[in-house]
């Protein structure tokens, strides 16, 4: 894996022409340099979109670092997208591999919206950052998408975390989980109830450097056991689960509005 691809956030746009010699233009910004790469002289329009709208996104990604440059590759064919990731076989919708993003044709077809580009960016840049300060190492599903939905402020209901309360013990401990809400509660009680991302940020950092030892790492990140860490997590849980039942206990809905019940 090169450290191109470490750091790159790469979109498949729709296009069949076969690639030329990559051009490569690059605008300061505020929170860093913005790179954009493409083939063609026609793709310039497109890479001016894409370039601005990261500069515009970049600042979502940057709450958890700030890293002075982005890389952006315009690809104009799956055939180039697999031979980018070096994989072969037809890939459609939304892949994410190497911390680069990449939108297929097809998934450009279904849902062009100027709306769904910018959620695809965002998500990409916070992945991205995600990926670079765990030196490229596998990240565990609760702390990546954890990560990405609090950063990108896509919320779970809260049903979700009374669901989360009733299963077993060590969740924080497995890198592997099918339900992405587990990590939203869980970042959301670091950045709430243990003074913001800096844990986290030190998590990731240690992965880098330890990419085997998960559980060491994040006891050394917070200063505490697994076992006490997911304590916490849970007490911290449900009183967010009694605080939403108090709420919908103390009111009756009228319409859009919440009014107490005077009875």
């Amino acid at each position: 894996m090169t450290a191109q691809l470490l750091r790159g956030v790469a979109f498949i746009l729709l296009a069949t022409v076969a690639a030329a010699a990559q051009v490569r233009v690059e605008v300061p910004g505020a929170s860093g340099r913005i790179h954009v790469s493409f083939s063609e002289p026609g793709d310039e329009g497109q890479a001016d979109r894409l370039r601005e709208l990261a500069a515009r996104l970049k600042p979502v990604a940057d709450q958890l670092q700030n890293f002075d440059e982005v890389e952006i590759v315009v690809v104009r064919s799956p055939r180039e997208m697999e031979q980018r990731l070096g994989e072969a076989g037809a890939l459609s919708g939304v892949s994410y591999v190497h911390g680069i993003l990449f939108l297929s044709p097809l998934a450009w077809q279904v849902n062009p919206t100027d709306e769904a580009l910018e959620q695809q960016m965002t998500v990409a840049l916070v992945r991205n950052t995600i990926v670079r300060l765990a030196g490229g190492n596998r990240v565990p599903d609760w702390l990546e998408e954890g990560l990405v939905s609090v950063l990108t402020r896509r919320p779970f209901s809260p049903a979700s975390a009374e669901v989360i309360v009733r299963r077993a013990p060590l969740l924080l401990a497995q890198f592997d989980t099918e339900d992405p809400a587990v990590g939203y509660w869980a970042v959301r009680y670091f950045v709430e109830a243990r003074g913001g991302l800096g844990e986290l940020r030190q998590v990731l950092r240690l992965l880098a450097q330890r990419p085997d030892s998960f559980i060491e790492n994040l006891q050394l990140a917070t200063g505490t056991s697994v076992g006490e860490l997911e304590r916490g997590w849970r007490v911290w849980l449900q009183r967010q689960i009694d605080e939403e039942r108090r709420k919908r206990e103390g009111g009756v809905r009228e319409g859009p509005l919440i009014k107490k019940d005077e009875n």
